[in-house]
């Protein structure tokens, strides 16, 4: 795993964090807790290379797993590129302050008792969005340097691509919201994994 992406780093994806227990007693949360250092230390272990902290790792994920959207984020990590390229290097206020601004945006986006569908796509809504303002940005900086016409062209090629692809998330996103609100899309429990069909 990419240090830069190390489990220390991440701060606490909402709708995602590890679930309270259903009473509030000291021992339940106790034993959560401990979980949650337990598997802290083993992907340290593993960020270094340690093989056998990798079966200890796959039980407790088999066992609670929603902890691996807690410690590693996979759309973060793209999205965490993206932010290095935009802000200065050593620049950790201003970075810090972009991931919350996005979380902010995703969980707006999403709305509250977001189905899994509706999340997945705003995550894709704010990416592309993300990636608009990195090109938008480049492409800026460009027109006040002597570029050539073919090299204009492709940033602006670039961009107005990612245009089309923050569209197409936002519609996609629009119309899973239609379904769902129609009754289209229904959602149904098997093998406790949850499903969408439509009809």
């Amino acid at each position: 795993m990419n240090p830069k992406n190390s489990v220390d780093k991440w701060p606490p994806v909402k709708g995602s964090a590890v679930p309270e227990p259903v009473t509030t007693s000291k021992e339940q949360i106790g034993a959560s807790k401990r979980t949650v250092e337990k598997l802290r230390d083993l992907l340290r272990l593993a960020e270094k290379g340690d093989k056998d902290a990798v079966p200890e790792i796959r039980q407790i994920l088999r066992e609670h797993p929603d902890l691996a959207r807690r410690f590693v984020h996979v759309a973060h990590i793209a999205e965490d590129a993206l932010i290095e390229k935009m802000t200065k290097e050593g620049d950790l206020a201003t970075r810090e302050i972009m991931r919350y601004q996005l979380e902010a945006m995703r969980e707006e986006i999403a709305g509250e008792n977001a189905s899994p569908l509706e999340r997945l796509l705003a995550e894709r809504v704010v990416a592309t969005w993300l990636q608009i303002q990195l090109f938008e940005g480049l492409y800026a900086r460009g027109m006040f340097k002597s570029t050539t016409i073919a090299q204009g062209s492709y940033h602006q090629k670039r961009l107005d691509q990612t245009y089309r692809r923050h569209l197409s998330a936002i519609r996609a996103l629009a119309q899973i919201r239609k379904l769902l609100k129609g009754g289209a899309i229904t959602q149904i429990n098997i093998a406790d994994k949850q499903i969408n069909t439509t009809g």
